[in-house]
């Protein structure tokens, strides 16, 4: 009997371990789909278009069963990230023709908590930091209402944000560009420098 319960433990964690490694393309994975789109281009002129990193990989925002994810690239003076859109053909990867792909940033309240963690640490490094009104409603009070308009920062993989934001207790709202980048997949805020 508790070989049985094993046996089904087993099996129950390796099919949830497989369903989620399906729905996440490897670095390989996505290479062998440039790989397939550079072949159909059959171009006169040999290009050599190499992966070099995968900051990770998310469900589509904009077609449903398609993945998006952000990836370094180099082709050949043109190194920096994009977006590849990807959706799966019989057990294979393979990339969907679109231009400007969207990479989905974080949700509201996710920033909202990436704020606060990012004020907090500040203001614990930096005492001076711990005096400034905005620095202590950012790490408290303040308030992130939508984000839109994310795109892609070609040299960095972070993504630039259109934010609005919301002080409890102050009139009007506050439209601010905020950056994040997405690694392992967890999202980090980046602050201006």
């Amino acid at each position: 009997m508790r070989l049985t319960i094993f046996a089904f433990a087993f099996a129950t964690l390796f099919s949830a371990g497989a369903v989620q490694a399906a729905a996440t393309p490897t670095q390989q994975q996505i290479q062998a789909a440039v790989d397939a789109g550079v072949a159909k281009t059959q171009s006169s002129v040999p290009m050599s278009v190499k992966v070099t990193s995968v900051s990770g990989c998310l469900p589509s925002p904009e077609v449903k069963d398609e993945t998006v994810c952000l990836v370094g690239m180099s082709a050949g003076m043109r190194d920096g990230y994009t977006v590849l859109p990807l959706r799966q053909e019989g057990g294979n990867w393979v990339g969907v023709e679109r231009k400007n792909a969207q990479f989905p940033g974080p949700s509201p309240a996710e920033a909202v908590a990436l704020l606060r963690a990012w004020a907090k640490e500040e203001m614990a490094r930096e005492p001076e930091a711990a005096k400034d009104k905005q620095m202590n409603e950012a790490a408290t009070t303040m308030q992130i209402t939508s984000i839109d308009g994310c795109e892609v920062v070609r040299k960095t993989g972070h993504l630039s944000c259109d934010v609005v934001l919301n002080v409890p207790g102050q009139a009007g709202k506050i439209d601010a560009k905020f950056s994040y980048a997405f690694e392992n997949g967890a999202w980090r805020y980046v602050p201006r420098k």
